[in-house]
């Protein structure tokens, strides 16, 4: 009879530390089928919608301090604007053009709103999901 190699048993010792390692991640995002589907907010996109929204003192926010607070260029985040408007054939923002001394704006118009408030609730629904799949994780 063949013994048990000590690292079959040190396996086998370390099996729940590894159980305890073990977890899973969701990723999602909203798509727009018009012609195919395509990619039109993940967590990134919404979050800029998100710093786009917070305004201070009932004021649109400037798409430059938005963009820094994500950790975006100014040109990144026009990018994914633009991205959002070409797929899905409209803007999620209104801008206003500021004078010579800056002053401009964004703001989400109602289908940037309904855009956010569509992923928002989604995500909560999967942080749900997650802790309940998160418990069957960790039954024997």
């Amino acid at each position: 009879m063949e013994e048990p190699s000590s690292e079959k048993l040190e396996d086998n010792s370390n099996i729940e530390k590894l159980k305890s390692k073990i977890s899973f991640g969701i990723k999602f995002w909203l798509e727009f089928q018009d012609k195919g589907r395509k990619n039109i907010l993940g967590s990134g996109w919404a979050n800029l919608l998100e710093r786009i929204d917070e305004t201070n003192d009932n004021k649109p926010k400037s798409l430059t301090k938005a963009a820094k607070e994500c950790g975006y260029s100014y040109k990144y985040a026009w990018n994914i604007l633009n991205k959002i408007k070409k797929r899905s054939g409209k803007s999620p923002i209104e801008t206003n053009k500021g004078g010579p001394g800056g002053g401009g704006w964004v703001k989400l118009n109602d289908w940037g709103e309904y855009l956010l408030k569509t992923y928002k609730n989604l995500q909560t629904e999967l942080e749900e999901i997650e802790e309940k799949l998160e418990k069957s994780l960790k039954i024997d």
